[in-house]
């Protein structure tokens, strides 16, 4: 035990208080909402900061450096407030289930170049959500969606080629007024229970250059049995935040049953996801307590993040959330249920 303290303090903390230092600016930068894609990375792991912050400050008092350990808890403390102060638009949960209400049930799953196609049926199956979004469909998967027609008679863009970012909604009840629009932006309304709802699905481009964009891609293709794409499309944090103004113009001219839904690459500890909400007037419902994390899901669950989402307009309200087996890709399916 001595040997490995001495190897910490002298190759963590001798030499500038590296670890410390670090923890320093990454909390800084965590609650900035920037258009640099380096500093909004750090927005999107504001619960890992706090998480590696809290294990900074056991090394800490171990080593004895008490006013050090003292400002890692402070700045822990005060990282905690202002994510949970930041999201108002978090907490459109139903809370009284005993009232009457319609109900539907959502699944948004990024296939993230799965090939399990029998599995994920199987799933879809058993939860046997009202509409489901897939996002990241492979040709192989594409061709094998077809095949649930008989469940799902109602859907967008099944019936042509689809770049990796595009999106494909599976309905059971009838799809009217389908609109694609560019960058990745399928919007639909559904009638159910007498009722239009508007319903938008998306992928949002990772916060990425492209260079690290595109080595992601090949990491992920290095351990799947997936075929390459030939020509992967452009994802960077100034694409993302372009699809952002026009999800915001479309919610702007959307009726008030509007839910977005899909892989927007952003978690709820990020200024720019609260931001988003705001600018939308868009809700839902986050729980720290049993959080939902979608995204990576070759990591156990509790070292993850959510960059899944449902979002929804201030009448619907959350039943319940979950997220199930990912059956190979590198996102685990959202399923929601929401109250209208």
């Amino acid at each position: 035990m001595k040997n490995i303290l001495t190897f910490l303090n002298k190759t963590m903390f001798k030499s500038g208080n590296i670890l410390f230092f670090f923890f320093l600016v990454s909390s800084f930068f965590s609650r900035l909402n920037s258009k640099i894609y380096f500093i909004d990375i750090f927005g999107q792991l504001g619960f890992q900061i706090i998480i590696g912050g809290i294990l900074l400050f056991l090394i800490l008092i171990i080593q004895k450096r008490l006013w050090m350990s003292m400002i890692c808890m402070i700045i822990c403390a005060l990282l905690t407030i202002d994510i949970l102060s930041s999201c108002n638009q978090c907490n459109a949960f139903l809370e009284d289930k005993s009232q009457n209400y319609n109900k539907i049930r959502l699944m948004t799953f990024n296939t993230g170049l799965s090939n399990d196609f029998k599995n994920i049926r199987e799933l879809i199956l058993f939860e046997n959500p009202d509409i489901i979004q897939f996002q990241e469909v492979t040709p192989q998967i594409h061709d094998k969606i077809k095949s649930l027609k008989s469940f799902f008679p109602y859907s967008t863009n099944l019936d042509k080629p689809l770049d990796l970012f595009d999106s494909v909604i599976l309905s059971k009840y009838p799809l009217k007024n389908i609109k694609v629009v560019n960058n990745y932006i399928v919007k639909t309304n559904v009638i159910l229970d007498e009722t239009e709802l508007t319903i938008i699905g998306t992928h949002i481009p990772a916060p990425l250059s492209s260079r690290l964009f595109n080595l992601y891609y090949d990491l992920r293709l290095k351990f799947t049995k997936a075929a390459r794409i030939q020509t992967l499309p452009m994802a960077n944090l100034d694409i993302a935040i372009k699809q952002m103004q026009n999800l915001k113009t479309l919610a702007d001219n959307t009726n008030q049953n509007l839910i977005i839904m899909g892989d927007l690459n952003m978690t709820t500890t990020s200024k720019r996801f609260t931001n988003f909400l705001k600018d939308t007037n868009l809700y839902t419902y986050v729980s720290y307590k049993r959080p939902t994390f979608t995204w990576p899901a070759f990591v156990p669950s509790f070292l993850g993040i959510q960059i899944d989402h449902v979002l929804f307009s201030k009448n619907f309200r959350m039943i319940g959330k979950k997220t199930t087996n990912h059956f190979g890709s590198d996102h685990r399916p959202l399923i929601v249920d929401l109250s209208y």
